[in-house]
């Protein structure tokens, strides 16, 4: 009988063509987060985030200063518009605009305007060139000074004293020439406003009615381009109740902030200005006149000593009703008039489901593009003319994207792209050749998309012949199906989808006519010549990652930094729970405050499902993520999980009884690296005094429940606490924070620190398949294993096979 070797060797090399995806090479990785921090978006409807503007080196910042008048505000032209680089006023464009918004409750007193312009040469020298308004009245006329007049980099400055009566809460700045250019000259007049220009304002507090429908002003105004500062007023020592309602408060203003920020302090006396009071009949701040307690309540009122500042009562018999009154607040479910309410019963609200947190992209459906951009933001996704941005480039416009941190990006997997446009090109009598393209991409890498939107010269002529027919505009249709890898995501929470549109060189006459017609400055009928190539992108069009399993191996801190995951894939933080020492000091309570901030802002929904909870209540929270908070010798679980964190030698109250750091024998050492390639050093071996920071943040299983997380928060002492928030509040050191652990040493970006390990755990689901060839692409003992025991099945059942099949030739069997 014939021996089946051939046999068994092709279905051993068969084998290993099935298993090379998991043996190819290729480990799984963790590519280093560098991201923005914030994102803004009203928590009340699903709006994509706005993006942070780039910070440009020397770039003015927002600032606020305080004076006997008021508040002395100061306002780039880079955050109020211009983002941030110079914008030309020319003769194809001759009008800048830039929006801001004020707070309602201010009254602006004086208002200087600060221009810092740079003219082109064929302007010096002359007068009454430049027109600035101010919500369409004329606030300055500006004449451009000779040569000798300008800096050394060709510009100069001139400021403005501005009518503030013309000020409301919503502006519109114009900057634009006293008279349209003229079109047919030969010369290309320019201006450029540079981003350093600025206003300044000096404003007050205008008195508000006690009357619960101004809510959240004056504690929160939409638009207020500074940090939210919040004050809450508890007892000294607050109970479990009121600590839990000043966290669940805390992340309805993180929530309301957004991309701003908001610095929520505790204390147990009123401050001069607003403040919040959360008490119940047995834990009231001391010498704080509180109203009557009848039930969950909630009052409005004036401060009893500082004329105009406000205090909002948040006021309980007992805990249930003083979180019975703060939701009916993070809710909306307050009387419309009236400066008190009594809070009964409140209705029920449906469970939120896992990843719909209202500052994330859909993961669950197709998300059509006019989801990405907000309501005012619809005309970007239309390009007309050939006029290039501020910069020089094609037109382009970004949809910004804010994905769940756990997209698992491995692999082969594509997310689709469906993209529909409408394209109407130039008039057929304009001679010069027609010039049309589309370039898409992600992040501003690589091209998934590039077409070349302009029709051949048959096309041409049938579409001329067609519009002389029908007397109809020419529009071509275009589909274009792409194939996004996800691997191409990263592990960034922030994404954006950059679609450029380039119409051919920049036909400044034709958009001088343009312009100059929109101005009525020409009159009549526009001519055919003035009319220029034009792209529509249809909002229809989608983007679906509802095929993306969700998936991230943990620890990961930038996770917890940019987006609060794991604790904000529920986004009422059903799941999450901070745990404080027995007896918090207030720096500790205010460290609570500014974690359940961050994870407001990082969802957008306010965590009314937060748990805060002390250390001897944490078998009812051994479910839940935790984020435990706690100086080295206050919080007793820091020596309780000492085996569970990345090191251990934490100086700890009773740190004597710590188990010893034991070196690890070579022998154990290779035959681990021998099952699992490591890519880090482990932790363990780093010591907190090593890392010499007075504060770190620490990623770790929970000790109580495989697969779910923990995040601590530690320092050296409880004010060392300030060090952690203040990160996680500035986008700066923010973006260092990394890895397993994140020292931090003081408040310069530099002393960030992050510290890496391989991961120990995983949060999320994969499919079987995917997960087994994760688990095998890291570890080559297991995928030898695997593939000698396929080899040696597979073998058996031919062997048992061909058995068979001689016995029954030898028994003269048919076959």
């Amino acid at each position: 009988m014939r021996r089946p070797l051939n046999l068994k060797a092709a279905l051993a090399a068969a084998t290993l063509c099935l298993l090379a995806p998991a043996w190819s090479g290729q480990t799984r990785g963790t590519p280093e987060r560098i991201e923005p921090a914030r994102t803004a978006a009203p928590p009340e409807h699903p709006v994509p985030p706005i993006l942070p503007p780039p910070e440009t080196a020397g770039a003015l910042k927002f600032t606020v200063r305080r004076n006997a008048e008021g508040r002395e505000l100061t306002l780039p032209f880079s955050q109020i518009g211009q983002v941030h680089h110079p914008h030309e006023v020319r003769r194809g464009q001759f009008r800048q605009r830039l929006h801001f918004e004020l707070r309602t409750d201010e009254l602006v007193r004086r208002a200087t305007l600060t221009l810092m312009l740079a003219p082109s040469p064929d302007l010096l020298g002359r007068n009454d060139l430049l027109v600035v308004k101010l919500n369409s009245e004329t606030v300055g006329r500006i004449a451009v000074p000779p040569a000798s007049g300008l800096d050394r980099s060709g510009q100069f400055s001139t400021r403005l004293e501005l009518d503030p009566k013309l000020l409301t809460d919503s502006n519109e700045l114009t900057v634009q020439f006293a008279a349209p250019p003229q079109c047919d000259s030969a010369q290309f007049p320019r201006v450029s406003v540079n981003g350093h220009s600025s206003l300044q304002l000096t404003v007050q507090p205008l008195p508000l009615a006690n009357d619960l429908s101004v809510l959240p002003s004056p504690f929160f105004d939409r638009r207020d381009p500074g940090q939210t500062e919040v004050t809450l007023v508890t007892s000294d020592r607050p109970d479990g109740s009121t600590l839990q309602a000043a966290g669940q408060l805390a992340s309805w203003f993180g929530a309301l902030a957004g991309h701003r920020g908001a610095r929520i302090r505790s204390r147990a006396d009123l401050p001069a200005g607003h403040a919040i009071v959360l008490a119940t009949a047995q834990d009231r701040p001391a010498g704080v006149s509180l109203p009557p307690i009848t039930g969950a309540t909630v009052v409005l009122g004036s401060h009893p000593s500082r004329p105009g500042a406000k205090v909002l009562y948040l006021l309980g018999r007992d805990g249930t009703e003083l979180r019975r009154a703060v939701e009916a607040l993070v809710r909306g479910q307050l009387p419309a008039q009236g400066s008190s309410a009594v809070i009964d019963t409140l209705p029920e609200v449906a469970p939120r489901q896992p990843h719909d947190a209202l500052r994330w992209t859909s993961t669950q459906r197709p998300v059509r593009f006019d989801e990405l951009l907000r309501q005012d933001q619809l005309d970007q996704l239309g390009f007309s003319g050939t006029l290039p941005d501020a910069m020089g480039n094609s037109m382009m416009t970004s949809l910004q994207m804010r994905l769940p941190p756990d997209l698992f990006a491995w692999r082969e997997r594509v997310v689709p792209i469906d993209l529909r446009l409408t394209h109407s090109p130039r008039p057929f009598s304009d001679p010069r050749p027609e010039q049309a393209s589309i370039e898409l991409r992600l992040n501003n890498e690589e091209p998934l998309l590039a077409e070349n939107l302009a029709a051949g010269q048959p096309r041409r002529w049938l579409e001329q012949l067609w519009q002389q027919i029908d007397d109809k505009e020419v529009k071509r249709e275009h589909r274009h199906r792409i194939r996004l890898p996800v691997e191409s995501l990263g592990t960034r929470s922030y994404n954006a989808v950059n679609i450029r549109i380039d119409h051919g060189p920049f036909d400044e006459r034709a958009q001088c006519l343009r312009e100059a017609q929109a101005e009525n400055s020409q009159g009549g009928r526009p001519d055919e010549a003035w009319s220029l190539p034009s792209t529509i992108i249809d909002g229809s069009s989608t983007i679906d990652f509802s095929d993306v399993p969700h998936y991230l191996p943990m620890p990961d801190l930038a996770a917890f930094a940019n987006a609060g995951f794991p604790f904000t894939r529920m986004a009422d933080l059903s799941e999450t729970a901070i745990v404080l020492p027995d007896l918090p000091m207030r720096e500790e309570i205010d460290a609570m405050l500014g974690v359940a901030s961050r994870l407001g802002e990082g969802s957008g929904v306010a965590g009314r499902l937060l748990e805060v909870v002390r250390v001897r209540e944490i078998d009812r929270v051994a479910q839940r993520e935790l984020v435990v908070i706690g100086s080295a010798g206050s919080q007793p679980l820091f020596t309780e999980w000492v085996r569970a964190m990345p090191f251990r030698d934490l100086p700890v109250a009773g740190s004597g009884d710590l188990p010893e750091t034991q070196e690890v024998p070579f022998w154990q050492r290779w035959l681990h690296g021998l099952w699992q390639r490591p890519k880090f050093p482990p932790l363990p071996q780093q010591t907190f005094r090593s890392v010499e920071a007075p504060a770190v943040i620490a990623g770790f299983e929970s000790p109580l429940r495989a697969g779910r997380s923990v995040v601590a928060l530690i320092g050296a002492t409880a004010a060392d606490l300030e060090l952690l928030t203040d990160a996680l509040a500035d986008a700066e050191r923010l973006r260092r924070i990394h890895g397993h652990l994140s020292s931090v040493r003081d408040e310069t970006p530099e002393g960030v620190r992050p510290w890496y390990a391989d991961p120990t755990y995983g949060s999320g689901e994969l499919p079987w398949l995917t997960r087994l060839r994760w688990e095998l692409s890291n570890k080559p003992v297991l995928l030898w294993l695997v593939l000698f025991g396929a080899i040696l099945a597979l073998s058996l059942i031919t062997f048992v096979l061909l058995q068979r099949h001689a016995i029954r030739r030898r028994a003269g069997s048919p076959l």
